[in-house]
């Protein structure tokens, strides 16, 4: 309960005209829809406390249960150019406006490369390491593509045995995987998950050029590696 300011609802109560406060208000919106209970409540880190503290005192007296939200996510703020993103301060831009600028998918690597609960800062330099990665990978996939479409794709001359070269990427290919699944399932860290992704772009690539000194005569071992990484990239 919060004491009313002028012009705003108020209703009588023993300390005088009040109002609900927002610790209320949040939790009566999310119990309308929810109910009871919840698996996952969101907000930013700086909600922690009180405010989350209070819905859930207030929550779980009312519900009379311990466990009115079973897992809270708190995210890191979103700043712009080292400023919080706030309206009040005129600090603010909308996702139309981003992408008046950059791609969506550009937009997106930028949220990948930081981790969800830490502070992002929105700023040209951010969008620059976005953009690089895409461009990383893009390149990549046209190389892949390039030697897909000038090898042989049936009959006896699109079988060849592997080597060492070839034995190895697919071992790295199969460790980044399971990097991968270890890295989402650690707190989804998608920042490592790019990571990975990286340094097996690198790895390929050092392959690759090593398979261009040695001749054409191993683009065909070379095809069904690249294509193992294609697909599961």
């Amino acid at each position: 309960l919060e004491k009313s300011k002028p012009g705003e609802p108020s209703w009588p109560s023993p300390w005088g005209l009040g109002r609900p406060g927002w610790h209320i208000e949040c939790s009566v919106m999310a119990s309308a829809i929810l109910g009871e209970s919840m698996d996952i409540h969101s907000g930013g880190y700086d909600l922690k406390f009180p405010h989350h503290d209070n819905e859930l005192a207030q929550s779980e007296a009312y519900y009379d249960n311990d466990a009115w939200t079973r897992y809270f996510l708190h995210s890191g703020h979103l700043t712009i150019a080292g400023c919080k993103m706030s309206k009040s301060l005129k600090n603010f831009i909308t996702i139309q406006e981003v992408l008046q600028k950059h791609s969506a998918r550009q937009l997106r690597l930028a949220f990948l490369l930081h981790s969800w609960k830490d502070t992002l800062d929105y700023s040209d330099n951010t969008m620059e390491l976005a953009k690089s990665y895409e461009k990383t990978v893009n390149e990549f996939f046209l190389t892949v593509k390039h030697f897909m479409r000038t090898t042989p794709g049936t009959g006896v001359a699109a079988f060849s045995k592997w080597s060492k070269d070839e034995l190895e990427m697919n071992e790295n290919l199969e460790k980044a995987k399971v990097a991968i699944h270890a890295a989402l399932c650690d707190n989804i860290d998608t920042r490592s998950v790019l990571e990975i992704i990286r340094e097996l772009v690198s790895q390929s690539n050092v392959y690759i050029e090593k398979l261009r000194s040695t001749g054409a005569s191993e683009q065909a071992a070379y095809q069904k590696c690249c294509s193992l990484h294609h697909e599961d990239i």
